[in-house]
């Protein structure tokens, strides 16, 4: 059995280590996240969202625009399963068209920001930035259906959030 200096050498080497790995890889998310801040994206919004998956820590640039991207997804599908619920209600015509709008483009959107993600890890970042793009103009068609009609969107406060997380994966995949 080694001696209790010994081990005790061997704890502070390792506790070193990853004093100073733990510091590196948060440092990761908060570089990325304070370079977007001239993009418009919110630093704390940015780290929280980043922080939620595991592998952000040991990511970099490339594996966190792919978790934003994959987030962004995430809120595409809370949108489309809302809107889906929502067109089994008793709605006016109006409302009913605004909705079947919506539903097609956040499905368009989930597509798009699928091939977004395979872009990404593909190393094709204009392929990537143009399906991000079209991502953000999904949002904002639906809510767009509604304000013809004089209507304001019942998916208007998820909707946010999925242009947010969006805005988040085009801004961190410029970086690109």
């Amino acid at each position: 059995m080694a001696s209790p200096p010994v081990l005790l050498v061997v704890f502070l080497i390792l506790l070193h280590q990853n004093l100073f790995y733990s510091a590196d890889t948060s440092s990761i998310v908060e570089q990325t996240c304070k370079q977007v801040v001239s993009k418009g994206i919110d630093f704390n919004f940015c780290v929280e969202t980043l922080r939620k998956n595991p592998k952000s820590s040991t990511a970099g640039t490339r594996g966190l625009a792919v978790i934003a991207t994959q987030q962004s997804k995430l809120e595409f599908v809370q949108v489309l399963i809302a809107v889906k619920k929502l067109q089994h209600g008793h709605l006016a015509a109006p409302d009913k068209e605004a909705l079947s709008v919506c539903a097609e483009v956040y499905e368009d959107g989930i597509d798009a920001l699928l091939w977004a993600i395979k872009f990404i890890k593909a190393g094709s970042e204009s392929d990537a930035l143009t399906y991000l793009s079209a991502a953000l103009t999904y949002v904002t068609t639906c809510d767009d259906a509604f304000d013809e009609i004089g209507h304001k969107s019942p998916v208007a406060e998820i909707s946010q959030d999925a242009l947010d997380y969006s805005r988040l994966a085009l801004a961190i995949t410029s970086l690109l």
